[in-house]
């Protein structure tokens, strides 16, 4: 699955890298459908752009169906230079909003003809003021191959074609009235922490620790995998275990019946426990008749379906033979208990975290550094990949304010947009990380050989 930048791919870059290239882009499979596939190749190599400008800007309907669009043309067409006729091209292959079909008409604005190399000719006019686009499509003869009015930019008021618009027609007042205004950055969200909280040891000793989650009362459970045990740390502040012989439990997580998902190592499983009972059904044993690389972190949304990451990191322990699987990857286990493999394309998967309303998912690939999204459909599979931050992250968890966090030398902080607003230093190198307590508003971290917390500003969100 090819991880696409949420920075990189832009609309507005895309046009800056074609003025470095001065090159059209490709169409896009709607524009070629809709202009046809011998334009849009002819088009490529388009020997003459001329712009014009259309009409009045106050929406005053004028011409007769012998104009562009039965609009009036004010003032001749005049051919522009090479890389203007790249952002023009550009603006009709690259922006599939002009072929939504919920458009009343074109009024008034800026106008342009491509010409190919054989005689044919596209012509748009678009409204500047409302965003409408009328295209035309016309063969060597002049006859109409397509034609209608579609939904340009008028949800966009830093339009590239406005910006083109307002080069074309340095002079004309109404065109720069509607030049694209600079949009300001938006403010980074605000630090989760206090200016004065503190990282405060609760408990030490272990050997390592990892998997955080928090059940219903805000009791926080974590493992210390390698004496194969799973801890307690209630919400009124008492150490105790919980489990001994925990299939070598690493990343954990509670579902919404209140069963504790383990990612038990030791046989390369995925468990459901019954903290009452501290009894345990294999959720997992295998994939396709192989053994599982390792369940290495679980996140269960809400209608009790899991998501686990499955990397191959070697145990001493294991008396199993080589890696069985071909890839490392992300698995989903259905509320039926049906597995599948959603995502192979990783080096190394490790920290998972989803919203709590169950639609977005993140995980993390530590070999490449990177953190990717993606949209979760309602069966399960995954979508939209993107990257939305670079680093490395052992696990992560989200608070009420849509913020992610992730382990690396220090805890990190990434708002929706993945721009950090935090870090926070830990005594020791942190492993992972889950909100809990009695209000929901203590960060605990697991670090190394220590267990950690911290006051925040905000309450933990969604299954931990």
């Amino acid at each position: 699955m090819p991880r696409v930048s949420l920075i990189a791919v832009t609309f507005l870059l895309a046009i800056v890298a074609l003025l470095s290239a001065n090159e059209p882009p490709a169409p896009s499979e709607k524009v070629r459908k809709f202009i046809g596939e011998t334009t849009a190749e002819y088009l490529q190599r388009a020997t003459k752009v001329e712009a014009f400008r259309v009409g009045p800007l106050d929406g005053t309907k004028a011409g007769n169906e012998g104009t562009i669009g039965g609009r009036e043309i004010k003032g001749e067409a005049t051919a522009v230079d090479p890389a203007t006729a790249a952002r023009l091209i550009a603006a009709l292959y690259s922006d599939d909003t002009y072929f939504r079909e919920d458009s009343k008409g074109t009024t008034t604005g800026i106008g342009y003809r491509i010409w190919t190399d054989k005689k044919e000719c596209v012509e748009v006019s678009c409204c500047l003021a409302k965003g409408n686009v009328w295209i035309v499509v016309k063969d060597a003869e002049g006859k109409v191959i397509a034609k209608g009015d579609r939904r340009g930019f008028r949800d966009d008021p830093a339009s590239p074609m406005r910006g083109i618009a307002a080069d074309l027609f340095p002079n004309d007042k109404e065109v720069h009235l509607l030049k694209p205004r600079a949009v300001a950055a938006p403010k980074p969200a605000a630090s989760p922490f206090e200016p004065n909280a503190k990282v405060e040891k609760l408990a030490d000793g272990f050997k390592f620790t990892e998997g955080p989650t928090s059940d219903g009362q805000g009791n926080v459970y974590f493992t210390d995998q390698p004496s194969d045990r799973i801890l307690k740390w209630s919400a009124d502040g008492k150490l105790s275990t919980f489990l001994e012989k925990s299939g070598r439990s690493n990343g954990l997580c509670f579902g919404p019946d209140g069963k504790l998902w383990a990612c038990a190592d030791e046989k390369n499983e995925l468990w459901k426990i019954d903290t009452a009972t501290k009894e345990h059904v294999v959720a997992v044993k295998d994939y396709g008749g192989k053994l599982l690389n390792g369940p290495n972190d679980v996140w269960v949304r809400p209608d009790g379906g899991a998501y686990f990451t499955d990397p191959f990191y070697k145990r001493s322990y294991w008396t199993r033979g080589p890696q069985e699987q071909a890839k490392n990857g992300v698995y989903y286990v259905s509320p039926k208990g049906e597995v599948r493999l959603v995502d192979g394309d990783f080096d190394q998967p490790n920290g998972i975290i989803g919203t709590p309303d169950g639609k977005k998912i993140y995980v993390s690939d530590v070999r490449r550094r990177k953190v990717y999204v993606y949209d979760i459909a309602t069966d399960g599979k995954l979508a939209k990949c993107q990257q939305f931050c670079d680093g490395v992250s052992e696990g992560m968890t989200l608070d009420s304010s849509g913020n992610v966090y992730l382990t690396g030398d220090k805890v990190y902080v990434y708002d929706k947009a993945g721009a950090k607003v935090a870090e926070l230093a830990v005594p020791e190198r942190p492993s992972n990380l889950c909100f809990g307590g009695k209000d929901g508003k203590t960060l605990f971290i697991t670090a190394r050989q220590g267990l950690y917390s911290i006051r925040t500003r905000v309450t933990g969100a969604g299954s931990q």
